[in-house]
């Protein structure tokens, strides 16, 4: 998928980074995240999309420590580039989030065993 090899490219990996670098960026952006999550072009991915953000949210937090860097940065930055209002297709444009729901569903398949072992963690 070309979208996938720019994505990997892209500054969001370098924003994903810095976000890293700081949790209380990504607490920030944890409401706008949350608002996002409904909106109606993404209900293909809307489960996916919400454990994703509970994944954030506890890695940000300092709940859950035992997750891979290189998955979470993946994640990380597909959710700063959904929430962000510049990105290939605006979502204002019918249609505009497709490239939203098709970064979420790639970032899902990467990180898959990761997400699971969080929810195995959550299910403790």
């Amino acid at each position: 998928m070309k979208y996938v090899d720019e994505f990997l490219k892209s500054p969001w990996m370098t924003k994903a980074k810095e976000y890293l670098s700081s949790p209380q960026k990504i607490i920030r952006m944890l409401p706008d995240l949350k608002a996002y999550i409904n909106k109606e072009g993404l209900s293909k991915v809307k489960n996916d999309l919400c454990l994703m953000y509970y994944y954030i949210k506890d890695v940000a937090t300092g709940e859950y420590k035992g997750y891979d860097g290189t998955r979470l940065l993946i994640i990380l930055a597909a959710l700063i580039y959904v929430v962000s209002p510049i990105d290939l297709i605006p979502d204002l444009v019918p249609g505009g989030l497709v490239d939203d729901a098709t970064i979420v569903a790639w970032a899902f398949k990467e990180a898959y065993d990761e997400l699971e072992k969080y929810k195995a963690w959550k299910g403790r």
